[in-house]
């Protein structure tokens, strides 16, 4: 008996499971205790497992919901529509053309609340002008495009920008993206965070958010000049960020020690962690100790930069040797704020905040300027940057 049946079963008796029961991929009889326990097939070519499938009707059977999910984005994209979500949870996936006059619709549900995804209903009819027209596709997420290229990320070497992605999706899917799109199938999430004060006759902070793209860029993703002493403009400069940049997986920030950062950075990503730009770390211990300068400079960089738990520890053994008292001072602060060994996400090579320091050095004669003027001036060399990096 297969599978299918088992459900059939399972329908009409709510009871089912109550009976000595296994279903597996083998045909075969098992016997416990002198009598012979119901045996259903489970045929695995009925369940579909890979992304790459391209017919999709009513009655597939697909192993979880994120399979089912790229599968139909794969099929908008090589249909040329778009689709909208009607219903997504746990145990139902439904779907609906973008235009509301459409017949098209999908739905899916999932077997006895099981990982496994059934095509319930599925009207492959469009009655729309929506469908062939020509468009940056939706359903070409940054996660369904990062999946694509996966395989060309793997020589480190290589240089693969943004617009090599471009050029890729367009040739393998026959679909536009936008830049940005492009940069998040390849973004690390780390984001830079600093604040600078503005030297004009109406006084401010100047604020940037930024991070690196794909191909080692500097690329803004906001800023704006707030009143340093006012703590509901950090609050709102942060919560608009959130809103726009969003709460990514492995996301963190990197920031100097700033203390209105780190207050306020944690009050609106109170889960991200927040992290210590190494750099302006050693500042302050070249400043608060003052002897042995260029040991503790090797063994601290040294230290920071770390892979393993014994290559850690022993150079945390030299730095008691030569100073104690920086032993227990980077204790206090914490090693997960700038040791990349205990660091709760990947930090990759972003260490420091050198990104923001490149802002605000090309920023120098700018900051003289009235605050529209300065405003306007770092609008157009965040343009030519960007633009320039499109290339």
């Amino acid at each position: 008996m297969g599978y299918r049946m088992y459900v059939e079963l399972k329908k009409e008796n709510k009871e089912f499971e109550m009976y000595p029961l296994c279903i597996t991929t083998i045909e075969k009889e098992l016997v416990s205790g002198g009598q012979a326990i119901g045996v259903f097939e489970l045929d695995k070519d009925l369940i579909i497992s890979k992304t790459n499938q391209r017919k999709v009707m009513a009655g597939q059977v697909y192993k979880d919901k994120a399979t089912l999910k790229e599968v139909m984005e794969n099929y908008a994209i090589s249909q040329r529509f778009q689709f909208r979500v009607d219903r997504s949870n746990t145990v139902s996936y439904a779907l609906l053309c973008m235009s509301e006059d459409c017949e098209w619709r999908f739905k899916a549900s999932s077997i006895n609340k099981s990982e496994l995804f059934k095509v319930r209903e599925f009207i492959d009819n469009h009655t729309c002008p929506f469908k062939d027209k020509v468009h940056e596709q939706r359903q070409a997420s940054s996660s369904l495009i990062g999946g694509m290229i996966r395989p060309k990320l793997t020589n480190h070497k290589r240089k693969y920008t943004p617009k090599d992605i471009i050029d890729d999706v367009k040739s393998d899917l026959g679909v536009d993206i936008s830049y940005m799109l492009a940069w998040r199938t390849k973004e690390k999430t780390h984001v830079v965070v600093d604040g600078s004060h503005v030297k004009s006759y109406y006084t401010g902070t100047f604020i940037s958010a930024s991070t690196l793209d794909g191909a080692g860029h500097i690329l803004p993703l906001a800023y704006g000049v707030i009143d340093s002493e006012n703590d509901a403009v950090w609050t709102w400069f942060f919560e608009q960020f959130k809103i726009a940049y969003g709460d990514r997986k492995n996301m963190c920030i990197v920031s100097n020690r700033n203390e209105s950062i780190i207050k306020f950075v944690s009050r609106v990503y109170p889960h991200v962690p927040h992290f210590a730009c190494i750099w302006h770390l050693w500042n302050n211990v070249y400043k608060k100790f003052k002897k042995s300068h260029v040991k503790l400079s090797e063994i601290y960089f040294s230290m920071a930069k770390a892979y393993t738990q014994a290559e850690f520890d022993s150079l945390m053994e030299k730095m008691e040797k030569v100073d104690i008292r920086v032993k227990e001072y980077l204790e206090l602060v914490g090693y997960e704020k700038w040791a990349r060994l205990y660091a709760p996400v990947n930090r990759g090579w972003t260490m420091t905040s050198n990104i923001a320091e490149s802002i605000n050095a090309a920023l120098v004669s700018a900051r003289e300027f009235p605050i529209y003027d300065f405003l306007e001036e770092v609008r157009k060399m965040f343009g030519r940057w960007n633009c320039s990096n499109r290339k």
